[in-house]
C-alpha cells in the first residue's frame, strides 16, 4: 500500500510539472504588436518598396560613375570606297570590314543634374521608410483595439454570468417563498422569465467573445480559431495639456515627415529637369578598330572632353520642372491639410479620453449603490414590505452600472490608445 501510494504521489508530481511546462504564458499587448509587425502583409510590401528606392537611390548615384561601351560589328558595301586624287579613283577601304571599339566616358560637369537626382532618390528613401513607419503604428493602433475588444468581450462574459447567477439566487428566494405560500405565482413566473433573458444575453456575449478572439487572430494574421489568452492592461492617461499634445503630435507624427520628404524630392526633380538645359561636361576615351587594307593605322587610340549645352530645346525641360514644383506644391497644400487634421484628432481623442474618465468614476459610484440597492430590495422582499418587481428593477439596475463600468473603462482605454497614435507614440 505504501509502495502504491509513492508511485500515485510521483505520477500526481510529473502530471502537475507536465502542466506547468506546457503551459503557455498568456500574450501580452507588446507580444501582439511583434507577431503582427512580423507576419503583416502590408509591412512586408513596405519592405519591398524600402528596397526599391534604395536601388533608386543607387541608380542616381551611378550616374557619376565612368561609363565603358563595348562595340563590335562587321559591314558589308556594294562598292569598296574610293577617292579622286588627281583625277584618278583611289580605293580608300574594303567592302566589307570589321569594326569594333571601346570607349570609357565620364562626366564632370553637369550644371548639378547628377546631385539634384540623387538628393531626390534619397529624399524619396526617406518618405518611403516614414510612411512604413506610420503603417506600423497604424498596426498597432489596430492590434490594441483588438486586444481591448477582446478584454471587453471577456468582462461581459463575467457580467453575463454574474447577472444569471444573481437572478437564480433571487428566483431560488421566491421558489421557497411560493412553496411556502407566501407569494403569488406571478412573482415567480417573473423571476423565472428574467432568469430566461438573461441567459439569452448570456449565449449573446460568448458569441460575441468568439466573434472578438477571431477579429484579433486576423489582425495578428493567425488562424481564426486559434486559442486566445491575453493578459489584462491598465491604462494610465497623459497627464499633458491637449496644447503641448498638440505640439509634440505636430513634431512627432510620421505622416507629416512623408510628405515633407516627398515635397523635397519633387524640389529636387524639378531642378534635375531644368538642369538638363545647362553646359554638360563630358571626358571620354578609348579605342577604335576599323579594319582597312588601305589604312595605315587600323587600331587607333584616343582621348576626347566634350562639351554640349542645350540653349533651346522648345522649352520641354522647362516645363517638365514647372509641373514637378506645381505638383510639389500640390503636397504643400495636403501637409497643411493634414497637420490640421492632426489637430482635431488629437483633440477629439484627448476629449474621448476625459469623457470616459469622468464616466468611470459616476459609473463605479453607481454601481456601488445599485449593489446596495439590490441588498435592500431582497430583504425588503422577504421581509414581505417589498415587491418582486422591486428585486428585478435593482437586479437590473445592478447589471446596467456594471455593464456601464466596464464599457466606461475600455472606453478610457482605446481613447488612450487612439491619443498615443494620434500623437504618434504608440
Amino acid at each position: 500500500m505504501q509502495i502504491l501510494k509513492r508511485y500515485f504521489l510521483c505520477l500526481v508530481f510529473i502530471l502537475s510539472n507536465l502542466i506547468i511546462i506546457t503551459a503557455a504564458p498568456a500574450e501580452t499587448l507588446e507580444d501582439a504588436w511583434a507577431v503582427s509587425i512580423a507576419n503583416d502583409h502590408s509591412l512586408k510590401a513596405a519592405d519591398e518598396e524600402i528596397e526599391a528606392a534604395r536601388f533608386e537611390v543607387s541608380a542616381a548615384k551611378s550616374a557619376r560613375m565612368p561609363k565603358l561601351n563595348l562595340y563590335s560589328g562587321y559591314t558589308f558595301l556594294n562598292e569598296e570606297p574610293a577617292a579622286y586624287f588627281n583625277g584618278t579613283p583611289i580605293t580608300t577601304a574594303d567592302d566589307e570590314f570589321l569594326t569594333y571599339h571601346a570607349r570609357v566616358s565620364v562626366p564632370v560637369y553637369t550644371h548639378f543634374r547628377i546631385t539634384n537626382g540623387i538628393e531626390a532618390a534619397e529624399s524619396n528613401l526617406e518618405a518611403v521608410g516614414f510612411k512604413q513607419a506610420a503603417r506600423t503604428q497604424d498596426i498597432k493602433l489596430q492590434v490594441a483595439e483588438n486586444y481591448i475588444w477582446v478584454l471587453l468581450s471577456q468582462k461581459q462574459v463575467e457580467v453575463a454570468q454574474s447577472h444569471v447567477k444573481s437572478l437564480t439566487a433571487i428566483a431560488d428566494d421566491v421558489q421557497n417563498l411560493y412553496d411556502q405560500g407566501m407569494v403569488a405565482v406571478n412573482d415567480l413566473l417573473a423571476a423565472k422569465v428574467s432568469l430566461a433573458d438573461a441567459r439569452q444575453k448570456q449565449l449573446n456575449v460568448r458569441n460575441q467573445l468568439d466573434t472578438a478572439k477571431a477579429a484579433y487572430n486576423r489582425i495578428l494574421v493567425r488562424s481564426l480559431d486559434v486559442p486566445v489568452e491575453i493578459e489584462p492592461l491598465e491604462f494610465e492617461a497623459p497627464l499633458d495639456p491637449v496644447e503641448e499634445l498638440t505640439k509634440k503630435a505636430i513634431e512627432n507624427r510620421t505622416e507629416l515627415a512623408v510628405l515633407t520628404k516627398q515635397i523635397e524630392a519633387l524640389e529636387k526633380s524639378a531642378a534635375a529637369q531644368k538642369a538638363a538645359t545647362g553646359p554638360q561636361l563630358f571626358l571620354s576615351g578609348g579605342t577604335e578598330y576599323t579594319e582597312n587594307s588601305h589604312q595605315v593605322h587600323e587600331d587607333l587610340w584616343n582621348a576626347n572632353i566634350s562639351l554640349s549645352w542645350d540653349i533651346f530645346d522648345g522649352n520641354i525641360a522647362r516645363h517638365k520642372s514647372s509641373a514637378t514644383l506645381k505638383r510639389a506644391g500640390s503636397v504643400k497644400e495636403q501637409r497643411m491639410d493634414y497637420e490640421s487634421m492632426i489637430r482635431l484628432h488629437v483633440r477629439t481623442a484627448w476629449l474621448k479620453m476625459q469623457e470616459s474618465k469622468e464616466r468611470i468614476k459616476v459609473a463605479k459610484d453607481a454601481l456601488k449603490q445599485a449593489e446596495e440597492n439590490l441588498k435592500v430590495s431582497r430583504n425588503r422582499y422577504q421581509e414581505g414590505v417589498g415587491t418582486n418587481t422591486d428585486v428585478l428593477n435593482a437586479e437590473s439596475l445592478r447589471i446596467n452600472s456594471r455593464v456601464n463600468y466596464e464599457n466606461a473603462y475600455y472606453d478610457f482605454g482605446i481613447a488612450i490608445m487612439r491619443l498615443k497614435r494620434a500623437t504618434g507614440k504608440i
